[in-house]
């Protein structure tokens, strides 16, 4: 047999029910229909806040409605630790998810080519898949991480929002707005029974030549002038389809129901009024309750104005005060002008009012002659302010306790995982069937040619072209269509063509300012030309990329300037630092996402004028 507890809590006002064994379906359909739902987690039936009906439900299954044990910070502290437990789960899956990421990606390291119909190129294009896969499970479950995590430190968060002194006072103030509601129901209901009970007299009302009124033709008059009676009475006595007889007992009946309800809630909120205002007294925080003080109106003075005018704030724009010239008048020529062309103005330092009055369609401070004159008064001082401070106890008390459910640091993982969701969002990884082809990342590009110093009018070479990624910054730095030379050398044909594509696209470049040549860079000589500029990201593997950077200092004329990313290893150092003018370290991981781990840098390269 199953057994029933059911509680209420008057901290979060709502009801829940216990129950011994799972409930039959007629039951547990009752239970559904009335509100109540099934939170797992705790183990019973929680209703979202307390009506009548479902007090009567509980009632009868229970035989009473106790105190509910816990408080709302107790149960909001066991949330916040199952909602902990859902994050740490999560977060652990995401890890797992972003190491196989990771596992995957390896085998792109060290500068492992991927040749174009090579059995290395069906293999990449189907770790490019499960990558992409894995990262968007990673993601997907680092933002459940995430969620849960902001969860838990909401749920104390909210509910020591809900004690604070100054929340608590105006939910009284709100409680005690729904116990007027109610009361005025009451008293609407109690006047209508009032009504109809005395329309049986027949006396209570006659025609105009003063003959006895029919009990039809009252309730006619009623029901179509009060909102006593249900909706539709008034035209259904006038067409015949009721009674009066029915009217009436269907609003007594209906009235005595609604005066029960009413009842039932002003004593459930007068209840709660009665529980807040305690919680407050003992906080020290009663006077929040005070009624405001009313505001005294400044002084009227009659004074005159030096210089002929007062002046007056402007409510609309407090930049620009408003000034009225100042006459003078009678008590009798004052006292003649109507009440809608005459009153009185606030004085800009709010310490007086003046009177004001209409005179050839314009507003005028007015000085009464005959009147007891007084002195211009003086400025006064600010007056405190009226805010009843919150209790400082209760004011750290509060503080301490949104300290401590304050959303955990980030893990420094995030970004691992951010990175990823920026990945996806910006197409995903990108396989380019090309050997030792790392692009450069937006950034990195954009940060060379800055270095580089690219001028509109110059020449500019970009030796190792690869996508584009550099040349679409050479080109973002010149002004318009035309004003610069720039040669990109790109030894794989389909990135070329690739490149010949991109050309077409842009308004300003054209095979003069653009010229793309498909070739090895190194087997390149002074068919290129001289370059004001050299930006360049060339290929890594043996070292090569000192060759590359060598070869293209000889393509620099006097004054020009390379700049290139290369390899930070000892041979770099050894050959090319010497050299350099600037050498900057980048962070690991520059090129994670092209696919390689390898420790890069910056090295910048001037060459003297002649």
């Amino acid at each position: 047999m199953t057994t029933f507890t059911a509680t209420y809590s008057p901290e979060d006002n709502k009801l829940r029910l216990y129950a011994s064994t799972r409930l039959n379906e007629q039951t547990y359909e009752q239970i559904k229909g009335a509100g109540f739902v099934w939170a797992a987690k705790q183990g019973l039936f929680v209703a979202p806040m307390w009506t009548p009906e479902r007090a009567d439900l509980l009632t009868a299954l229970t035989g009473d409605i106790g105190d509910e044990d816990s408080s709302l910070v107790e149960r909001a502290e066991n949330r916040a630790d199952r909602f902990e437990g859902y994050s740490d789960k999560r977060a652990g899956e995401a890890e797992g998810a972003r190491r196989a990421v990771d596992q995957i990606a390896e085998r792109f390291s060290a500068g492992q080519p991927i040749l174009i119909g090579h059995h290395s190129e069906r293999r990449a294009r189907k770790d490019k898949e499960r990558i992409e896969s894995g990262m968007r499970k990673a993601v997907k479950l680092w933002e459940t991480s995430t969620y849960w995590k902001a969860r838990a430190a909401g749920a104390v968060r909210h509910a020591k929002y809900k004690e604070r002194p100054d929340v608590r006072a105006r939910r009284i103030k709100t409680l005690e707005a729904d116990k007027r509601k109610f009361e005025r129901a009451k008293t609407s209901a109690a006047d209508a029974i009032k009504i109809w009970t005395k329309l049986s007299d027949n006396g209570i009302m006659r025609r105009k030549d003063g003959s006895e009124s029919t009990f039809l033709e009252r309730a006619i008059y009623v029901a179509g002038r009060t909102n006593t009676t249900r909706y539709g009475a008034y035209s259904d006595l006038k067409d015949g389809k009721t009674t009066p007889e029915q009217v009436q007992a269907e609003t007594i009946e209906s009235s005595t129901r609604e005066i029960a309800h009413a009842e039932r809630w002003i004593a459930h909120i007068s209840l709660r009024i009665e529980y807040e205002k305690a919680m407050l007294d003992e906080a020290g925080a009663s006077q929040l309750l005070a009624p405001k003080p009313k505001t005294e109106l400044a002084p009227l003075l009659n004074y005159r104005a030096p210089g002929g005018t007062i002046t007056t704030a402007n409510m609309y724009n407090p930049r620009e005060p408003i000034t009225y010239p100042q006459i003078e008048m009678t008590k009798a020529e004052y006292a003649a002008i109507n009440k809608d062309y005459k009153g009185a103005r606030l004085s800009a330092d709010k310490s007086h009012r003046f009177r004001t009055a209409m005179r050839q369609g314009r507003l005028v401070a007015v000085f009464i002659t005959d009147s007891k004159a007084h002195d211009l008064p003086k400025a006064e001082a600010p007056k405190a302010s009226n805010e009843q401070p919150i209790n400082p106890a209760v004011e750290r008390a509060y503080q301490r306790a949104a300290n401590a459910c304050a959303t955990r640091e980030s893990n420094p993982s995030d970004s691992a995982f951010m990175a990823m969701k920026q990945t996806l969002k910006n197409g995903g990884i990108r396989v380019v069937v090309a050997p030792q082809l790392f692009p450069t990342p937006n950034e990195l590009a954009r940060r060379i040619v800055q270095l580089a110093g690219v001028m509109p009018g110059e020449r500019v070479l970009e030796p190792s072209a690869g996508t584009g990624a550099i040349l679409r910054q050479i080109f973002g730095a010149f002004t318009s269509a035309d004003c610069g030379r720039v040669v990109a050398v790109e030894v794989n044909r389909k990135l070329a063509a690739a490149l010949e594509d991109d050309r077409s696209r842009r308004v300003y470049a054209n095979e003069d300012n653009f010229k793309i040549v498909c070739a090895d860079f190194l087997e390149c000589g002074a068919e290129l030309g001289a370059f004001d500029r050299v930006v360049m990201n060339p290929p890594f593997e043996n070292g090569v990329d000192i060759k590359h950077i060598l070869h293209a200092m000889r393509m620099l004329k006097g004054g020009g300037r390379l700049v290139a990313i290369c390899a930070n290893g000892p041979r770099q150092h050894a050959t090319l630092r010497p050299l350099a003018t600037e050498w900057h370290n980048l962070p690991p991981g520059t090129f994670a996402q092209a696919g390689t781990n390898v420790s890069t840098a910056i090295v910048v390269i001037d060459t003297p004028k002649f």
